[in-house]
């Protein structure tokens, strides 16, 4: 056939690669979105630092203001001279004089001066206050002392802003949360008197955010003390916005994951408060805004490019169609499902090799049948044999006993033994059928056990316990029987004293389960775990039991791999084998003579 005629699979994916071809064009298209979103993302970024550098700017403004009044009130001769007459007092009457002043009067000439000031105060220079009356005096104490003031102490001559904390009015009885300003005061000898300290309200950080309209945080530590919009009172940080106090760096900008979005965050730290000032935005509006303003000749470039990659789409299935079919055929063929057949629609390559496979499957599916055939015939002739080999044993010890029995005079006990053997017999021959009822199996079990009972009455019981409702259901013949026989045997045989059998059948989840439980000598470790293991090897020549082996054999047999044996024991204690097969009614072809 022509290398390149229509019907060719080169001249088809020729055709599929000049469509590809589209591919790198939307490629670019993507690269030039994604770069035009990093360059706005950088805007952004920029843009909201700037944000908050001016923001920055209005804090650090109105502190300037406020420490322009600390400095007058600082130099206020008032204040000096109430501060060094205090300090001469308190060298002979000590600090408890401090108590006995009121310095209310020195801010009366201030009133007007103060309105963003909420309160001011005077101390020493070892920061007690002097002549405090408004404020809760033992909370300015814990606020104010020579650890949290180290760095006033160090270098007095500097304004000192302190974090923000509760400040309790006593008149008003009520509590704020501040900021405080220390001033240093000096005489005319410059010899340091001590310090005002203004108390300015932390919500005029609010008042200053009112003017901007991006969502604005101002964190102190982890906890939120300013925001553009309302917050729980005491908000931190991480149960706002579930941020981590870690992620705050000085002048930076994350992107954050958050439950339905990725989030924008740009910080910057103002140094004289030791705050930190977030600006949060949405990625994906920032996202939404690009694509609003992408320019339309773009738009339509892309979706031009969108539905030729659609059409490349539609010619690439149509012309590898038939590769993909005979894909999922030699899928399902690997699959084990050997039936599918390649159906050929065209001309070219892909269905002369498609008919080739079919031939291919067609072989492999006579011969795997034919070895199937021969495998199962050989596996029944082995079986049958195992099951014969059973019975001539048996029946030699029981004609054996009868003999016994008629010798001693024991005609009633020969009759039952030899009409316990002819049920049994009865049962197993069934017509030549290999399959019985599990009602027709319990009879059988029930009648060589009573036999076996008769041979061993002094060691050997038994109980049988079945439920009703699977006496329908059938199961190959002499299935139970190597179970109990092994149990007589190999367990209560051994034993010193009586020992018990239990047969016991019921009905779960579409499965029949039947446990041979018996009292005998049990199986040490070491052989349970080798006849364990031997069992799940599930090869024809495995070492174990001979009559557990022939048992799940069959089973297996009969139930296409679907049954299961488990074996429990303790040994000197007891013994449990338990059999799990699929539940299959049974329909009787004759009559078996149940006794």
């Amino acid at each position: 056939m022509n290398k390149f005629s229509i019907y060719s699979i080169r001249f088809k994916y020729f055709i599929t690669t000049a469509f590809l071809i589209i591919i790198s064009i939307c490629s670019f298209f993507f690269i030039a979105k994604q770069t035009t979103l990093n360059t706005s993302l950088e805007q952004k970024r920029t843009q909201d630092l700037s944000t908050l550098n001016n923001f920055s700017a209005s804090v650090q403004s109105y502190m300037s203001s406020i420490e322009a009044i600390g400095q007058i009130v600082s130099k206020d001769s008032n204040v000096c001279t109430f501060l060094d007459t205090a300090l001469k007092e308190s060298e002979y009457k000590g600090k408890e004089f401090y108590k006995q002043l009121d310095n209310q009067a020195l801010w009366d000439s201030y009133t007007n001066s103060l309105s963003p000031i909420l309160a001011l105060s005077v101390m020493d220079p070892e920061f007690f206050f002097v002549g405090e009356k408004k404020l809760n005096l033992d909370r300015l104490n814990y606020f104010f002392n020579s650890t949290t003031m180290k760095p006033v102490a160090m270098n007095p001559t500097m304004l000192y802003w302190t974090k923000t904390f509760s400040l309790e009015l006593l008149k008003e009885h009520s509590v704020h949360k501040v900021f405080a300003l220390t001033v240093p005061t000096y005489n005319s000898d410059n010899t340091l008197l001590g310090y005002v300290v203004l108390f300015v309200e932390n919500i005029f950080l609010n008042d200053l955010l009112q003017t901007y309209t991006n969502d604005i945080y101002v964190i102190e530590g982890d906890n939120i003390i300013g925001a553009t919009k309302e917050l729980p009172r005491n908000a931190n940080l991480f149960s706002e916005m579930k941020i981590s106090y870690a992620r705050l760096l000085e002048d930076s900008s994350v992107i954050l994951q958050t439950s339905d979005d990725y989030t924008i965050i740009t910080t910057r730290f103002f140094s004289p408060l030791d705050i930190h000032l977030l600006l949060v935005s949405s990625y994906q509006d920032l996202k939404n805004n690009l694509a609003i303003h992408f320019p339309p000749m773009i738009t339509f470039v892309i979706y031009g490019i969108l539905l030729a990659l659609l059409i490349a789409f539609v010619f690439s299935r149509l012309q590898t169609k038939h590769i993909l079919e005979l894909k999922k055929i030699m899928n399902l063929n690997k699959q084990g499902n050997l039936t599918v057949r390649f159906q050929p629609k065209t001309k070219d390559e892909i269905a002369e090799l498609g008919l080739t496979f079919n031939s291919l499957l067609d072989r492999i599916q006579q011969l795997m049948l034919e070895q199937k055939q021969h495998q199962r015939s050989k596996r029944r002739l082995e079986l049958q044999m195992i099951q014969e080999q059973v019975k001539p044993h048996f029946l030699y010890n029981v004609l054996e006993m009868i003999n016994s029995m008629i010798r001693c005079n024991m005609q009633q006990e020969a009759m039952a033994t030899v009409e316990h053997l002819a049920c049994f017999y009865r049962i197993s021959l069934s017509h030549g059928s290999g399959i019985i009822s599990i009602q027709q199996e319990f009879d059988l079990i029930e009648n060589y056990l009573c036999l076996q009972k008769l041979r061993y009455i002094e060691f050997m019981d038994y109980v049988l316990a079945f439920s009703p409702n699977i006496r329908k259901y059938k199961v190959p013949k002499l299935t139970l029987q190597p179970l109990i026989e092994n149990s007589i045997y190999h367990g209560i045989k051994e034993k010193d004293g009586k020992g018990i059998i239990c047969v016991s059948g019921y009905f779960e989840n579409g499965f029949i389960i039947i446990e041979v439980f018996d009292t005998g000598i049990g199986i040490s470790p070491e052989k349970l775990k080798e006849l364990r293991q031997s069992l799940s090897e599930s090869t024809d020549d495995s070492d174990c039991h001979f009559g557990i082996s022939s048992v799940i054999k069959r089973l297996n047999l009969h139930y296409n791999g679907q049954a299961s044996i488990t074996i429990g024991s303790q040994q000197n204690q007891f013994t449990c084998v338990t059999l799990s097969f699929p539940a299959i009614e049974y329909y009787e072809k004759g009559e078996t003579g149940i006794c």
